[in-house]
């Protein structure tokens, strides 16, 4: 019977013969791949696998489960192990995924974006694997509404497992990335407002101003360009991010908000990266970094945004605006209550140099109950020469963890 042996997806019928002749067609190409997973993306965040080196060992690996795409093969379905290629923290998924089948799998193409062969072949490679549990983003809702409508006519069953973080608000506790925008800009009558950039507002800081001490002199805020910190300065930030952004994931969230130690040092030591850091003077007068945070405004720099949705929603801007990015707000576990005078003090530097800036920043279903609040704070309090726009959130991403039980009976 194996050579026999037929996959139906209701009125679609693929032969086994016509499997194994797909199985010859070559594997599109990382660029081609990356191409067909960003088409038509109106989500802040990129689709699909994040790197040509990662992409090379996903398509190597004999687990990972391909389509046909217009005569050649492409990659659909990648184990948990490569989880990490498109930002997922693969030991919180196991944990979370471990009681649905040992078989863990995420979906590496927008399905919704598939025609109804292309759907069907999923389908039918899902419907091989007997028993799985299946990770994806859904942006709007595209993915689930989608497969649910192929699955349901294949005769897939599924159901969801909520990822749901209790300590998020309510409406909020399903894991998702939210992005949020602010906007600073300068006032008319300070006269013609021109675009600067970050390296600006650091020439004038170190022309015109001095570090930030707290009226008790018991806390300092810096600035400097990424590109100029020492190697012991950026790995005591490495530390520091690496003990606590986990944080702000939680244990229910797929996603990892945490860079690798190499691309976290490529974002914070580049030219277009400033950073404002927070020190508390010890008792033997020397000084500890306990906060910090960094903004980018070189947008290219973020190999896990979708370029084209920032383009678009910056288009009605006036051309003095410039885009800054913040990744990261990262605070020492008992020092969290520093964050504001980092945030402040660039912000009000910022805004004497003569910076108008559009912010943007993610959050997740669990942070976006805080960090807002403390940059929309600290911003309003310290900008005295712009009109601040406070934030609001312009994109959502929701992540999703499905049950699927193979061919219904």
């Amino acid at each position: 019977m194996s050579d026999e042996r037929i996959i139906q997806n209701q009125d679609n019928i693929v032969s086994v013969e016509a499997v194994e002749r797909r199985s010859e067609y070559p594997v599109v190409d990382f660029d081609s791949y990356e191409t067909i997973c960003n088409f038509n993306n109106d989500s802040s965040r990129r689709r699909g696998i994040l790197s040509e080196e990662l992409y090379t060992e996903i398509v190597k690996d004999p687990s990972t489960g391909f389509i046909n795409f217009d005569n050649s093969r492409i990659p659909v379905l990648m184990d948990l192990s490569h989880g990490m290629a498109m930002g997922y923290d693969t030991v919180r998924c196991q944990k979370n995924a471990n009681e649905l089948s040992p078989n863990i799998k995420i979906l590496t193409l927008p399905f919704h974006e598939l025609n109804d062969d292309e759907r069907n072949q999923l389908a039918g490679l899902i419907q091989s694997y007997g028993k799985c549990a299946l990770y994806f983003s859904d942006h709007n809702n595209d993915e689930s509404i989608a497969m649910s409508e192929t699955f349901n006519k294949t005769g897939i069953r599924h159901a969801e497992k909520p990822l749901v973080d209790s300590r998020a608000a309510k409406g909020d506790e399903q894991a998702a990335l939210y992005l949020y925008s602010c906007c600073a800009e300068q006032k008319p009558e300070r006269g013609k407002r021109k675009k600067l950039r970050l390296a600006d507002v650091q020439d004038f800081y170190e022309k015109n101003a001095e570090p930030f001490y707290t009226s008790d002199g018991k806390a300092m805020t810096t600035l400097n360009m990424g590109d100029k910190i020492s190697d012991k300065e950026a790995e005591e930030m490495w530390r520091i991010y690496d003990d606590m952004f986990n944080f702000l994931g939680g244990e229910e969230h797929p996603i990892s908000m945490q860079d690798s130690k190499e691309d976290f040092y490529k974002l914070l030591r580049s030219n277009s990266t400033m950073i404002a850091a927070t020190y508390k003077k010890l008792e033997n007068g020397a000084n500890e970094l306990t906060c910090f945070t960094y903004f980018i405004d070189d947008m290219n720099n973020l190999y896990w945004l979708n370029q084209d949705f920032f383009k678009k929603n910056s288009d009605n801007n006036p051309d003095y605006i410039t885009d800054v990015f913040t990744p990261g707000l990262v605070s020492k576990g008992i020092d969290r209550s520093y964050a504001p005078l980092s945030i402040g003090f660039f912000s009000r530097i910022a805004d004497e140099t003569g910076l108008s800036a559009n912010v943007t920043f993610e959050n997740t279903n669990l942070s976006k109950r805080y960090v807002p609040r403390i940059v929309d704070a600290s911003m309003g309090r310290a900008c005295k020469y712009t009109v601040v726009r406070p934030s609001s959130l312009i994109d959502k991403v929701t992540y999703r963890l499905w049950s699927i039980s193979g061919e219904d009976v």
